[in-house]
């Protein structure tokens, strides 16, 4: 009997109802772990198809026997019967809980039902991959029935909290429906019980791991790893394959003895950071501590390492090491103190005290005491020869930071090449020496573009930390700021922002972010942030930025340093109040910039175009276009082409006529134009001059198509007027680019790529292409002649292609399009889908009655008696 599956708790879900076959000699295999559905989706097929319906759990015994009994055979009936009884009348026949080793060959052989195969595991049938090519079965995965967000909101009726469901379960249907039936997380052990039984003893056990870890990197992924994906169970980040959160603390509550087993085996497989994690994580807090006393690299941000503050102090001198570096990266002084208690361990442990000792109080953001800072500096140079090569270039360059600070670039330049020729030339350490030495060769030489590449190849590094991130992220952003280029700016300060392991470097990120942006509001907050932190140089670099955004000089009046006294004389007008001539580059480009403003001597915009080696590239940020000499047209090409096209001069926008980009035309369902300087508005008349100068018409016949009724010369003068209007709409920057004397010129339309694709067969580049109308709002002749020539094209290659996907649209354009309506039926009748084919036939013949008032052709109404029909009987196949 067929199962009533009417229960309102359980959602229809279309997507995949419409997938499955509904006839006599088609299969499904519905493969996925437990608790993903399997059941309610056959049910609800039964309960669509109204067929009879035999339904068996391989649990239960072999299938031959069970199929026997539910026919009322004998259950040793062999299965030559059994297949005979199937064929009396249309069967729908599932089959769950199958592991492969069940006796279906003959079953699947001869397909005298309609199949549905369930497992939680593939299937190794050999019958499978055969009715796979011949279109006779569907496979439906982890990855397909797991819940949608809108089937999520669908299960929920409207309730809040669906969001959050579907994100914990993955869309894992069956914690996901307990939810919404109860309003509470689903029980673990059951689902954890399933989860058992329906996995590998590897793959049940990487599902352990990763409940321990916040990720796992693509490259220590396992085939176990994939599998689990496979299933639905993981999901796929930037960053790597991620447990569902459900999932995660239900093992890491009920299973954690189990976890803790993983995470050790898992030792030797994952980076230090991760495991380091992964013993937090599952409470092995004394593998953690051994972990961080090793002499390793573990590349820990430093937020987290100050989350397990309390363990590390009860540790030895690395694992305090590590915390005081902490510390000071969080802008915590205690972190010298810290330090500085470990000056009397063993040389290695000394020495990389003293490194950040001196690389840190040489820092302006912690208020830089530049004679300890040196102190130290001296101290540590003592002990370079008494360590590994490797650990003294690490320690010369932090070291570098203090003479750099103290205004000698020589002294930094000389530690750093030191620090090269102590590095093994293997030793991934190198990158961070050769970055600083990019930023020297700037300050002394004006190599910004040289510095820009260091830092950007330091990312790849596989040195680069997390501390090191937010501030060469920083870096990167102001970097790209000096040269105008601002959608770069954003997204490295975003990135710096966003990035763990520096908070104070990430809180200036977000201040340039936030005052590049215009957002008052957000600079508000992060100043306030800024004076939490006690950091004066943050505060005053806040105040000077948040200053310029208000036009506000009493945010800045009475402040030292030279951002604020910069921001003061260019708010008060004064070159006065400028500050004295700055020793660092990137404070001289400003300086200057901020001079020629108040002053426009040539003497300044000389000293910009030479401070760096990119000369005129350096200008768009740091000045506008406005106040460029018009005499020195050149100058503008290194800005944004849209400025140069909305501000000129037109002796700019010549030099820049090569760059202009196309004009994009949309007139496919919408008449829309865009320009390089934004979307572009056609009223009238110009809209249909425009529309038939994209025909391709010379300028004759448009006059004539528009003006019939006058001479040649009065329509060409009507034309020229509404040329001229059209040009100053198309072209505001005064230079010949789209209207030329022949035509139209660099012009991209989707008419185009529509009539492109037609042209090389493409179907499905047209089906994207095409809508109606061509030319909406457009009235005349020749326009309507172009929308029947593309529509009856459109039309022949849907057609040729015969696919369900372009016949559907046909029918969406024209529902009476009877050719298009008798292959689409024929083609879901190849495919089982008898059902699906009636409700097109019924759909049909019912707006034929209500619009014409006529019947379906011969030919429709034969299709619909069959459809009617019962399906005829598969023949046997032996």
């Amino acid at each position: 009997m067929a199962l009533a599956w009417q229960s309102p708790v359980y959602l229809e879900r279309g997507r995949l109802l419409d997938r499955l076959p509904e006839e006599v000699g088609f299969a499904v295999h519905l493969q996925a772990p437990a608790g993903f559905g399997k059941s309610v989706l056959a049910g609800q097929l039964a309960a669509r198809l109204g067929m009879r319906t035999l339904w068996g759990s391989a649990l239960l015994g072999e299938p031959r026997a069970l199929l026997a009994r539910g026919l009322g055979l004998p259950e040793e009936a062999p299965w030559g019967v059994v297949l005979e009884g199937l064929k009396a009348e249309p069967t729908l026949v599932v089959l769950e809980d199958l592991t492969g080793e069940e006796a279906l060959s003959p079953l699947l052989r001869t397909l005298p039902c309609l199949l549905v195969l369930a497992s939680r595991k593939p299937l190794p049938y050999p019958e499978l991959p055969k009715l796979l090519a011949e279109g006779r079965l569907v496979r439906l995965g982890p990855e397909d029935l797991a819940f949608t967000l809108e089937e999520a909101r669908a299960l929920f009726g409207g309730r809040e909290g669906f969001e959050e469901a579907h994100r914990a379960t993955g869309g894992w249907p069956l914690p996901l429906f307990l939810s919404a039936l109860t309003g509470r997380p689903p029980e673990a052990e059951a689902l954890l019980q399933g989860l058992r039984e329906s996995l590998s003893e590897d793959e049940f056990r990487e599902g352990l791991l990763l409940a321990a870890l916040p990720f796992l990197p693509q490259a220590h992924a396992t085939p176990a790893t994939e599998n689990l994906f496979q299933k639905g169970l993981l999901r796929l980040t930037p960053e790597g394959f991620r447990l569902h959160d459900l999932m995660r603390e239900m093992a890491l509550r009920s299973l954690l003895l189990e976890v803790q087993k993983a995470v050790r085996e898992a030792e030797g497989r994952l980076p230090p950071e991760l495991l380091a994690e992964a013993y937090f994580a599952s409470g092995l807090r004394e593998d953690l501590l051994a972990l961080l006393e090793r002499p390793i690299q573990i590349s820990t941000p430093a937020e987290r390492l100050l989350a397990w503050e309390a363990l590390l102090r009860t540790g030895g001198p690395r694992a305090k090491l590590r915390l005081g570096e902490a510390l000071l990266q969080c802008g915590r002084k205690e972190g010298v103190s810290l330090l500085e208690g470990l000056l009397h361990e063993e040389p290695r442990v000394a020495l990389t005290a003293l490194g950040h000792l001196a690389y840190y109080l040489a820092e302006p953001m912690l208020g830089q005491d530049l004679p300890r800072a040196r102190a130290y500096l001296e101290r540590g140079l003592a002990l370079l020869d008494r360590v590994p090569g490797e650990l003294a270039g690490r320690f010369l360059n932090d070291a570098a930071r203090v003479p750099y600070e103290e205004g000698k670039p020589l002294e930094a330049m000389g530690l750093l090449e030191e620090a090269l020729r102590r590095l093994p030339p293997e030793s991934p350490y190198r990158a961070a020496p050769l970055t600083n030495l990019a930023l020297l060769r700037f300050e002394l030489h004006g190599d910004l573009l040289g510095r820009i590449t260091a830092l950007e190849e330091l990312g790849l590094s596989p040195s680069y930390t997390h501390a090191n991130l937010p501030g060469h992220l920083r870096d990167l952003g102001r970097l790209y700021l000096l040269l105008g280029e601002r959608d770069k700016a954003k997204a490295y300060l975003k990135r710096a922002q966003e990035a763990p392991g520096n908070p104070l470097a990430a809180l200036e990120a977000a201040m340039l972010l936030a005052h590049l942006e215009g957002d008052e509001g957000a600079l508000a907050r992060l100043l306030a942030q800024a004076e939490l932190w006690e950091n004066p140089y943050l505060v005053a670099r806040g105040r000077a930025l948040l200053a310029e955004l208000r036009g506000d000089p009493s945010l800045v009046e009475g402040l030292e340093g030279f951002l604020p006294r910069l921001t003061l004389a260019l708010l008060k007008r004064d070159a006065s109040l400028l500050p004295p001539y700055p020793e660092e580059r990137e404070e001289r480009l400003y300086w200057h910039a901020a001079r020629y403003r108040l002053l426009g001597e040539g003497k300044d915009l000389d000293a910009l175009l030479n401070l760096t080696q990119v000369g005129a590239r350096i200008l768009p940020g740091l000045l506008p276009l406005s106040l460029l000499p018009r005499n020195r047209p050149e100058l503008a090409q290194a800005y944004p082409l849209e400025e140069v096209l909305r501000l000129g001069p037109r002796e700019a926008v010549l030099l820049r006529h090569g760059e202009i980009p196309p004009l994009r035309a949309e007139v496919l369902g919408r008449f829309r134009l865009e320009g390089p300087l934004g979307p572009v508005a056609l009223k009238g008349k110009a809209k249909e001059v425009f529309a038939l100068l994209l025909l391709g018409l010379p300028r004759e016949e448009v006059a004539f198509a528009l003006w019939p009724d006058l001479s040649e010369e009065a329509a060409l003068n009507n034309l020229y007027v509404w040329l001229a209007r059209l040009r100053k709409v198309l072209e505001p920057w005064g230079v010949p680019t789209y209207l030329l004397e022949e035509g139209l010129a660099r012009v991209e339309a989707d008419l185009f790529a529509l009539e492109r694709a037609l042209a090389e067969g493409k179907a499905e580049e047209a089906l994207r292409l095409y809508q109606e109308p061509l030319f909406p709002g457009l009235d005349h002749p020749l326009l309507d002649r172009r929308r029947e020539e593309v529509f009856h094209r459109v039309r022949a290659l849907f057609l040729q292609k015969g696919e369900p996907l372009y016949l559907e649209r046909l029918l969406e354009l024209d529902p009476l399009d009877e050719e298009a309506l008798t292959l689409l039926v024929e083609t879901c009748l190849k495919r089982g889908q008898r059902a699906r084919a009636l409700r097109f036939l019924e759909g049909y013949r019912k707006r034929l009655w209500q619009e014409l008032g006529e019947k379906p052709s011969p030919r429709l109404q034969a299709l619909l008696r069959g459809c009617r029909k019962s399906p005829p009987r598969p023949a046997t196949r032996p």
